[in-house]
């Protein structure tokens, strides 16, 4: 009986190896046919291997700060592009609020909340302004869900 498995095993292995790419088609029709149970399932595994995840960000951030620094810079460089020089003392007092009301609702709620972009700076297809119009104060989850798209 387990050697018949083990047979089984192997011939679904050397199946898949020489079939790779009719594999790799049919998961990306799959995945386009079934996106709620491919959301769900993704959202399960990433919950699954949270630590490790984690752990493995954690590694990669430190063996690579200056890669997270050029990120960083060119987060806070598109930022100040994408601020109008427009804006007065009551837009940028309203945007400090908003960052305010992130971390009040993250203090209070127990769960992080992000200060989002409702048009992305750096979306694919549009490209909105850091203004106090554009800012939204949602989960992080939802907004990391989100990353850089637009509904609209």
């Amino acid at each position: 009986m387990a050697r018949d498995k083990e047979n089984q095993r192997r011939i679904a292995r050397e199946w898949y190896a020489r079939n790779k790419e009719l594999t790799k088609q049919r998961a990306k029709e799959w995945a386009a046919a079934n996106p709620e149970k491919r959301t769900e399932i993704k959202a399960k595994s990433r919950e699954k291997f949270k630590e490790e995840y984690n752990a493995k960000n954690r590694e990669w951030n430190k063996a690579n700060k200056d890669k997270k620094a050029s990120y960083q810079a060119k987060r806070r460089a598109i930022q100040l592009q994408r601020t109008p020089k427009w804006l007065d003392e009551d837009d940028f007092w309203m945007i400090e609020e908003a960052y305010s009301l992130a971390k009040l609702r993250t203090q209070m709620l127990g769960i992080p909340f992000h200060v989002d972009h409702v048009i992305p700076l750096q979306g694919r297809n549009v490209c909105g302004l850091h203004t106090p119009t554009n800012l939204q104060v949602i989960p992080a989850k939802e907004n990391l869900s989100k990353s850089n798209k637009h509904a609209g």
